[in-house]
């Protein structure tokens, strides 16, 4: 018993008490404490077969020989690729010359309405349509880092549209059954606190 409630004490330093980093939600409600976690041990399941199975059985797989097969076969694959990158390169200038998708005769966003377009919006990047009213693209780094920040977005995008509707396959069809699996349910309830 007293071990319990020693090791509740090293979890849980507040006992009870109000939490100083709170203090803007304390103004507001000054009853407020610390709750226990509410979570059921299907959710805790679910936290760490989602998440931490999936990165042990890549550590795993990378301490195999599977990982020397593969990295051998990645290394021959990038030196095919490399030998035929100049190849592939002039593939890609000639389709954007081909392109009406491409270059200075492009598409742009206002059609065929007058506007004084962008100067360093060439057309030479993809989805280029002269679009760039705040100025975010004049500097060359500028452009080139929001590029990249534009890429790195579509993926987490993309990642999240499985997110959204794998949860709701996996409930509907048995496979796990998740409290709430419709992801704009979950956050309406986590905004009305009642999770």
């Amino acid at each position: 018993m007293v071990m319990a409630a020693m090791t509740h004490n090293l979890f849980n330093p507040f006992k009870g008490r109000r939490i100083p980093a709170l203090n803007s939600t304390l103004k507001h409600n000054p009853t407020a404490r610390i709750h226990p976690c509410k979570a059921s041990w299907q959710e805790v399941a679910g936290v760490f077969i989602f998440s931490a199975i999936p990165f042990t059985a890549v550590k795993a797989i990378a301490n195999s020989p599977l990982a020397a097969r593969l990295q051998e076969r990645m290394l021959r694959t990038k030196s095919l690729a490399t030998k035929e990158a100049p190849e592939r390169e002039a593939a890609t200038q000639r389709a954007r010359k081909e392109s009406v998708w491409y270059g200075k005769d492009r598409p742009r966003w206002l059609g065929m309405i007058p506007y004084d377009y962008p100067k360093y919006l060439d057309g030479e990047a993809p989805g280029d349509y002269g679009f760039d009213i705040a100025g975010l693209g004049k500097e060359p780094m500028d452009f080139n880092k929001n590029f990249n920040y534009e890429v790195l977005h579509a993926r987490w995008a993309m990642l999240a549209a499985l997110g959204v509707g794998i949860p709701e396959l996996l409930d509907r069809f048995g496979v796990v059954d998740f409290i709430e699996p419709v992801w704009w349910r979950v956050g309406y309830a986590k905004l009305k606190a009642s999770i």
